[in-house]
């Protein structure tokens, strides 16, 4: 607990207000801690009223397409976001493998059971970005696109950073997410819109990335879905 009032503190710090929980479906399921999130949210929420830690949090989850088949509708509603009738999922890009007809697979399945899509980091999923236009079909049905912030920074090195700008450059971009998963891991969207606007994407339509694309997100869902930031 006090890693996470010390992550909040961080957080804040970087300018954020709202932090959507995002535990792995997979950790969850393994640990039998699925319909868990929300008592465990709330009991970080008392602790940071507690530490006078001015931050909101939401709870959510982080779904894997190799996650659906141990799930029931339930289990997905519990985890989505938005209103009724424009809910939606975060939905990640595999990172240790290149079952891509899998995760297409998986993206279709949770639209057929009405929940839109955000698609997790897919520029640190190889396979994915080099499959022809599987992207442009993802984004034609529908599904956003979320990269990390620390990706635009370089954690995950120049192949990495580089896919990210060109998907923020090419206008495939809705949101960029913190990518804070500890203390030493810390909130890094002040410095993606730094490290974007080194590279010439500056604006208020980047800024948004951060802030006001995900808020839309959240409290009106994906049918109301936020504008891709395009560079100049």
């Amino acid at each position: 607990m006090d890693e996470a009032v010390t992550l909040a503190r961080l957080a804040v710090g970087d300018g954020t207000g709202v932090v959507c929980v995002t535990p792995h479906v997979r950790d969850l399921l393994r640990r039998g801690l699925l319909d868990a999130v929300p008592e465990r949210v709330e009991t970080v929420r008392r602790a940071l009223r507690d530490a006078g830690v001015p931050l909101r949090l939401v709870p959510g989850a982080e779904l894997a397409h190799d996650d659906l088949p141990a799930l029931d509708d339930r289990d997905l509603e519990g985890m989505a976001q938005g209103p009724s009738g424009r809910r939606w999922v975060l939905l990640e890009a595999p990172l240790f493998d290149d079952d891509i007809d899998g995760f297409l697979a998986g993206t279709a399945a949770v639209r057929a059971r009405g929940l839109g899509t955000l698609i997790a980091h897919p520029e640190r999923c190889a396979p994915l970005m080099e499959a022809d236009g599987a992207l442009k079909a993802e984004l034609r049905a529908g599904a956003l696109m979320q990269v990390n912030g620390s990706s635009l920074t370089g954690r995950h090195g120049e192949a990495v950073r580089a896919a990210a700008l060109a998907l923020v450059r090419a206008g495939q971009v809705h949101v960029i997410a913190s990518d804070a998963h500890r203390p030493s891991r810390g909130p890094v969207l002040g410095a993606a819109i730094a490290a974007l606007a080194a590279e010439g994407i500056a604006g208020p339509a980047v800024e948004a990335l951060a802030a006001e694309n995900p808020r839309r997100l959240l409290e009106h869902g994906m049918a109301a879905a936020p504008p891709a930031a395009r560079a100049a």
